[in-house]
This record gives structure tokens, sequence and C-alpha cells, in this order.
């Protein structure tokens, strides 16, 4: 597709997605109906890359959904998470306090694992396939990627979808937090560029709201 028709595409299909959101979180919606779109939601940032790739014929290899290096993947996504989480995690706990992980039997450890699944598979992985794996791989094709970054090649599409992400998350609260997303969203596009695919960033994005929740003593 020529530069300008990515343009539309990308900026069309990112600007629907926002407004169903904003819908879903703003507007006086009745319970089923925002249970309703919710679950149309986690679903639809897979679905709607997958309708669209296979419309255009394009390799999915070359968006990051593959399983090509796998063991490189997850290793270098459980790494970065070590060197970026372990220390933030303990600036959390000198600035906000002790964290709130408390288990009450099996029913807590339960409550907990079934949050961890819902982080991977709800979350993570719908968001890097949409954000990571389609958006900024246009980007990249409409800007390409004329720098490195510890050695990766990256370009304006790690900086833009990063700011979309931002943007995402802060139609459901304004705070600092959210704003704060758009450094966890570099280091995800960063691990995306680095590893050439989806797997790494789903790890690192799935570890970090595990552990923010876990710490906060949010499952």
């Amino acid at each position: 597709m020529s530069r300008r028709k990515l343009v539309v595409e990308c900026s069309l299909v990112t600007i629907l997605l926002f407004l169903f959101v904003v819908s879903l979180h703003l507007l006086p919606l009745s319970a089923w109906l925002l249970r309703s779109g919710n679950a149309l939601l986690t679903p639809g940032w897979i679905i709607i890359p997958w309708i669209l790739l296979t419309l255009h014929r394009e390799p999915f290899e070359n968006f990051g959904y593959h399983l090509d290096n796998l063991p490189r993947s997850i290793g270098t996504g459980l790494l970065v998470s070590a060197l970026v989480l372990i220390p933030y995690f303990l600036l959390y706990r000198f600035w906000i306090g002790e964290p709130s992980l408390t288990f009450t039997g099996w029913q807590g450890v339960a409550r907990w694992l079934k949050m961890c699944l819902y982080q991977f598979s709800a979350i993570a992985l719908p968001e890097e396939f949409y954000f990571r794996g389609y958006l900024q791989t246009r980007l990249n094709q409409i800007w390409g990627r004329p720098y490195r970054l510890l050695g990766t090649p990256i370009g304006w599409g790690l900086i833009v979808t990063s700011l979309i992400f931002m943007l995402f998350h802060l139609v459901l609260a304004v705070n600092l937090w959210n704003v704060g997303i758009f450094f966890s969203a570099l280091v995800f596009g960063w691990l995306r560029e680095k590893t050439d695919s989806i797997t790494a960033p789903i790890i690192f994005h799935a570890l970090s709201n595990i552990a923010l929740f876990s710490f906060q003593g949010r499952f």
C-alpha cells in the first residue's frame, strides 16, 4: 500500500477504537452495555488487525505475530522485566510504603493466579497485538526506523504508539500512574523492535501489571 493509504488506515482504525473506549468509560451506559462493550473490546484488539492483514494479504510475521526465536524473546522479556521492575518496586516500597500483598488461604492464592492469567490473556496479549504488533509496525512502514536505541533500530513509530497507548489509558483515569504508562510503553515498543516479536512486550506488560496489582492488593 502507498504511504497515504497506510496513514489513512491506521489513523481511522485507531480513532474508531479510541472513540469506542471513550464511549465505554465516559458515557452513561447501562451495566449490560458496558459489560458487552468490554467483552467486544478484548478480542477486538486482535480481530481488527487480523482482518486488515488478511485483506491485504500481508505476512503476519512482519508484524511480530510469530514464535520464531521464542527462547530468546522470552529470555529478553524476563531479563528486562527484572532489570526494570525490581528497582522500580523497591522505589515504590520506599515511596508508597509496604505492599499489600497478602494471601488468605488457598482462596487468596486462587484469586492471585486468576489475576495473573487475566493480565496475560485479556490485557497484555490483546493490547500488545494491536499497539506493538499492528500500530507500531504500520507507523514504522510510514516513517521508517532511522535511529538506534541501545543498538536497536527505532523510529517515530515507537514514540507515537507510546503516546497513543497513554491516551487510551488516560480515558480510564487522568492521574500520574496513567501518564507514566507512556514510559512503560516505550519499553514495550523497544522490546518489540529488539526481538522482532510481540512475545517479549507481552511478558513485560503482563509482569508489570501483575507486580503493580500484587503490591496494591488488587486481586
